[in-house]
């Protein structure tokens, strides 16, 4: 068989003239059909990407918010679209089904008291997650939007981290979200009943500067984070697997003071001998 040759990346067409100053954001909707863009200039704007050599901007900017937009995110199924701004607010639109055309969805989303730096959904499509410079992250229950409700918070604020929360990403299965921080750490957040949410284990530290985003494997069963210190990091979350490493390299024993040294991402639980 023949060896196979990976041709090194390149552009696609010329670079999109998208905003008035930087682009601070990007996200493809689910279908891959349309791009969405946060800038500098306070807007966002959907560009038809099907011919990825030739896209074209759909409709006019997306207008109101009042400073740069940082963060943009689709829902699982693409109809509506979230984004944060340095103005500290949220703002949701509806996504049209050919992704042609978008609308305010709402009112703007106003719980956070400083710049909203990060957005995802979560898989389902029923709970936002927002993280802000004012150190926390709030959940949403966008379903309000499809009923016409004003969209309020899930309960109260997910407090822990000791700088900006620059990252979010759920789970797979949606019942547990990482947050990456300006203090350098990593924490996760039982989400499985987003109006009470709490965290998950202690937080993950490691990283010598800000951590600016973070992802979970297909499976769930690692999370990977990465930061400012231009390092990468990978976190397993497969307690059985993560165990019998660490069981492997303590001597057979694995108290709880070695378990909170090399499984902070982890409950507790006895393994090998441990006590």
């Amino acid at each position: 068989m023949g060896r196979l040759h990976a041709r090194p990346p390149a552009p696609l067409g010329a670079p999109l003239h998208a905003h008035d100053g930087g682009v601070l954001a990007v996200a493809f909707a689910p279908d891959g059909r349309t791009l969405a863009t946060g800038g500098e200039d306070d807007t966002v704007r959907l560009w038809d990407v099907r011919r990825a050599d030739r896209p074209r901007p759909l409709g006019a900017r997306l207008r109101g918010h009042t400073d740069a937009v940082t963060s943009v995110a689709f829902a699982p199924d693409g109809r509506l679209l979230a984004t944060g701004a340095e103005d500290a607010t949220v703002r949701l639109w509806h996504v049209d089904g050919d992704g042609t055309r978008a609308r305010p969805a709402g009112a703007a989303l106003t719980a956070h008291n400083e710049s909203v730096e990060a957005v995802a959904f979560a898989p389902d499509g029923r709970t936002l997650a927002t993280g802000s410079d004012d150190r926390t992250v709030r959940l949403w229950d966008v379903r309000d939007v499809e009923r016409g409700d004003r969209t309020r918070p899930l309960g109260k604020e997910l407090a822990g981290h000791r700088a900006a929360v620059r990252a979010l990403s759920f789970a797979p299965d949606g019942r547990t979200l990482a947050t990456g921080s300006g203090d350098h750490t990593v924490r996760l957040w039982d989400v499985s009943d987003p109006a009470r949410a709490e965290p998950a284990g202690q937080e993950l530290t490691g990283h010598l500067d800000t951590v600016t985003t973070v992802a979970f494997s297909p499976r769930g069963d690692a999370l990977a984070s990465a930061g400012y210190d231009l390092t990468a990091r990978v976190w397993t979350l497969d307690a059985d697997r993560a165990a019998q490493y660490v069981c492997a390299h303590t001597g057979g024993v694995l108290t709880r003071a070695d378990w909170e040294e090399h499984l902070p991402q982890l409950p507790y639980r006895e393994a090998c001998g441990g006590r």
